[in-house]
């Protein structure tokens, strides 16, 4: 008797749970062979391929049912997702848009097609698609939430102010809608605003991720009202809950920098820079002024911001993969297959993987913090290369860290110990880069930025071989999506107000000073 479709479907999905790709693949290629009319089968394969980092045999696959079978939007919108994996970028929209479509009378798979979009960055195109199913569905939850994180993006805060109202207006306790509210309000609160995100808190049914999304809210809330003790005991409460349901090693994570130190004892080349072909690499902790530095970059006319790239991370994998298998390896074997890797190898795969998310410019950045990991390799890729490395004083930028909430990344930002630890790591890993390359790497501090904006903008330029450009200091006007916490922020000019915040809790992070002064870093 052949197995049901139920029953070849949960056998996928249990190979997914262990991890075991290998069996989740041999599952779906039983779903095709007993039911070769069903699309399941052929997106599930495409996905245990996507997920083994063979994002071209996934695609191959989806290719074969689509030359037998007519498209379907849960077939294009995973054939999408093994084009973005492939840095086909432009090929990837295309797909998503020939979706939409096919979903031009569904709500629900018009919100799919926005969500893939929104991924893509393709943020004018996804604003439209849920212009569109609003206009079938004006209102459901989740299309007004879509579109207001877009208007976020774009600085169209007035748009996303009126859909989270009117989230708010048919479901008062709505966390997402609440929160999304206290982050594009500017002013303070009213105190009626605080009451609605107290009473959504406080009731019964309020599952833990609402109750972490309502504490930061509540967080930035009392901040914005001056009432630092209410704010900081919500940032705790958050922070607590959210960390209790993670699993995160922060011994692993120091393990990591004295891997990745031990790996690159020296440079490998001596060659300084000695052209502007290169991408400008912009470095630091989250939350310090990437992004500012990122929009005031931006705003040159020789300068695309591409945004958080995962480029480098990718094409590192990818070449580690073709030495080690990536399922039998921890974090540290990562980092142990780093240091055979052939730079010119790098930058190729580098290249390739950005290419779709560069932009037309000579010049494009990439603003992933999280490549301060990877500096060494970034400079003997990239012998042209720019790093710019974006530092805050660290008890600023400890509380600015600790009073973000950041879903899916960051597990070592909420106790303030781990942080402190984290800090410690990530400091000296940078001062261990620059001592191999001593004037490779400039740092812009966001004080100084703040407090000399145009003479660091200047030396920012000049660092990067870039020319002078008054636009530079008007990167508030800047039109270009940003998708980071700092989305409200960076459409301001300069201003100083938060310089200081850290200070109103400088009892709660005495112990952070104490492990910083501990591991020999200035605080003061």
């Amino acid at each position: 008797m052949d197995p049901t479709p139920t029953d070849l479907e949960n056998r996928f999905a249990g190979c997914l749970q262990r991890q075991d790709l290998e069996g989740a693949r041999a599952a779906a290629a039983d779903l095709r062979q007993h039911y070769p009319a069903l699309e399941k089968g052929w997106v599930y394969g495409s996905m245990a391929y996507l997920m083994g980092g063979d994002p071209a045999s996934g695609r191959a696959l989806l290719a074969t049912y689509l030359s037998r079978h007519p498209p379907s939007i849960a077939v294009l919108l995973q054939r999408g997702e093994c084009e973005l994996a492939l840095g086909l970028r432009t090929e990837a929209i295309a797909t998503a848009l020939e979706a939409r479509a096919l979903a031009a009378q569904e709500p629900a798979a018009l919100d799919a097609v926005g969500v893939f979009l929104t991924h893509a960055a393709a943020h004018t195109e996804a604003l439209e698609t849920y212009e569109q199913a609003l206009i079938l569905a004006p209102t459901a939850t989740s299309l007004l939430l879509g579109r207001a994180v877009l208007s976020r993006y774009l600085g169209r805060f007035e748009q996303a102010r009126a859909d989270y109202a009117a989230i708010l207006a048919r479901e008062p306790q709505q966390a997402d809608a609440l929160k999304g509210r206290a982050d594009v309000t500017r002013e303070a609160p009213r105190p009626e605003e605080i009451g609605e995100l107290t009473a959504a808190l406080r009731r019964p049914e309020a599952n833990p991720d609402e109750q972490v999304t309502l504490h930061f809210a509540l967080g930035k809330a009392y901040e914005d009202l001056g009432d630092h003790a209410a704010s900081w005991q919500n940032l705790t409460a958050g922070n607590d809950l959210h960390r209790a349901r993670l699993r995160y090693d922060p011994a692993l994570d120091a393990a990591v920098i004295d891997g990745l130190i031990a790996g690159f004892p020296a440079p490998r080349t001596s060659a300084p820079p000695s052209g502007t072909d290169a991408p400008i690499f912009i470095v630091g902790l989250p939350r310090t002024g990437t992004t500012l530095v990122e929009r005031i970059l931006g705003s040159h006319p020789s300068v695309h911001a591409a945004g958080e790239l995962s480029a480098l991370s990718e094409a590192l994998t990818g070449l580690v993969a073709e030495q080690r298998d990536l399922a039998k390896l921890d974090w540290l074997g990562y980092v142990a297959g780093l240091a055979t890797l052939d730079p010119k190898r790098l930058a190729a795969a580098y290249l390739d993987r950005a290419r779709a998310w560069r932009g037309a410019r000579a010049r494009f950045t990439d603003k992933q913090p999280t490549n301060f990991y990877y500096c060494g390799w970034i400079l003997e890729a990239f012998p042209n290369a720019r790093i710019i490395h974006v530092t805050r004083h660290p008890l600023a930028a400890v509380h600015a860290i600790y009073k973000t909430f950041f879903p899916r990344t960051y597990p070592f930002s909420y106790r303030l110990d781990e942080l402190a630890e984290y800090y410690v790591g990530y400091h000296r890993l940078m001062a261990h880069w620059q001592r191999l390359y001593p004037g490779r790497i400039h740092s812009v501090a966001y004080e100084e930025l703040v407090g000399a904006q145009e003479t660091t903008t200047r030396l920012l330029l000049d660092a990067c071989a870039l020319d002078f450009d008054p636009a530079c200091l008007q990167f508030e006007t800047h039109p270009g999506a940003s998708t980071t916490a700092s989305a409200v922020q960076v459409r301001q000019p300069i201003y100083d107000s938060s310089l200081a915040l850290w200070r109103h809790h400088e009892l709660a992070l005495v112990p952070v000073r104490r492990r910083l002064a501990q591991a020999g870093i200035v605080v003061d």
